[in-house]
């Protein structure tokens, strides 16, 4: 009877683990389970410790990214006038003792904390702004941390910043049942939602919102593909289209050349945007913000449902056939050359 209560009561908390999964998997049951069974993380828990001696500032700090999502969903900081803060600052342990010893840094901290609360917003707004996901998706520590001392050095006016930060991988429900509190995006639940007409007053509030948490916004279109392309409605936040620029002004023209993607005649050639924000129209279709530099969004309006290019994928699978098969006209011809002169060597 205790073993039939036990195996209830692990089914039912199965159960209850596989629900909270479904959350961040968008219903996927398969991820959700693979998730539940630690196998599938969309996590990246970056743990960093900040600089600034000439100035008597040390910080240590933590973001939580969904790569999946390709969203903020948590980030703190702490900053102190005491260098311990950064020389005793764990960040090489695992993250969930980081996040731990992080909240026993924060009381023991006191009155030595300084300015914590407006560093750790302005932290949080401009790490949207900025792509850190690929750097972070291919453990780039190096160009992350370039990121990140951007940031600070901008927030402070100082450039005589040393940043250091460490990588650790989990699942979004990892970090629920550790009880860290989790920011679910608006830009969720504008995917989720059907697209909806929006007043002009709003959609100029939108827009500028968006605009806001970049230094540059550019012009565009999308290149359409009738054939082989995505719907504009189907296309959701955090994929990667092809955009071509429109406009000759100095951004446009760095970014292109940043991209080896402006012709000796100076036309644009297209490419690749990761579209942060989608807003419908008043009169249908929508509004296109796509991140194609750090804190360089470019704008499209694009007024019709029609198909349009995404990021080409090389064929790697193909390549890899024919040089399989490459190997094997060798291994045959060496084969019948070894027969050769076996036979050779008999008749002699």
């Amino acid at each position: 009877m205790n073993d039939e209560a036990s195996n209830f009561d692990s089914l039912n908390e199965q159960t209850r683990l596989i629900n909270i999964a479904l959350k961040y998997t968008n219903g996927d049951m398969d991820k959700a389970r693979l998730m539940v069974s630690g196998q599938y993380n969309d996590v990246a828990v970056i743990k960093g410790r900040l600089a600034m001696e000439p100035i008597e500032t040390y910080g240590v700090f933590f973001i939580f990214l969904n790569q999946v999502g390709r969203y903020l969903m948590n980030v703190n900081s702490l900053l102190s006038e005491l260098s311990s803060i950064y020389e005793k600052a764990p960040i090489f342990n695992n993250w969930k003792n980081f996040y731990r010893d992080f909240g026993k840094m924060v009381q023991q901290q006191g009155e030595s904390s300084i300015g914590s609360y407006e560093f750790t917003n302005h932290f949080a707004s401009s790490l949207e702004g900025y792509n850190i996901f690929e750097d972070i998706e291919e453990d780039n520590l190096e160009d992350a941390s370039e990121v990140i001392r951007e940031i600070v050095a901008k927030y402070f006016n100082n450039n005589s910043v040393q940043i250091q930060i460490a990588i650790d991988r989990a699942s979004s429900l990892a970090v629920e049942l550790e009880n860290i509190p989790i920011e679910t995006p608006q830009a969720s639940r504008v995917k989720e939602e059907p697209a909806a007409e929006m007043p002009l007053g709003e959609l100029d509030q939108k827009m500028n919102e968006v605009e806001s948490q970049a230094e540059y916004v550019i012009n565009g279109n999308v290149i359409v593909s009738p054939v082989k392309g995505k719907y504009v409605n189907d296309i959701k936040i955090g994929e990667k289209i092809s955009v071509v620029l429109t406009d000759k002004d100095s951004v446009s023209i760095k970014v292109a050349k940043m991209f080896n993607a402006l012709t000796d005649e100076r036309e644009y050639l297209p490419i690749k945007a990761r579209l942060k924000a989608k807003i419908p129209m008043e009169g249908g279709g929508y509004i296109l913000y796509g991140l194609v530099a750090k804190n360089v969004l470019v704008k499209i309006i694009e007024e019709e449902n029609v198909k349009i290019e995404m990021e080409k994928v090389e064929k790697k699978p193909a390549e890899s056939a024919t040089e399989s098969r490459l190997i094997l006209y060798v291994a045959m011809l060496l084969g019948l050359v070894v027969i050769a002169l076996v036979i050779i060597m008999a008749l002699i």
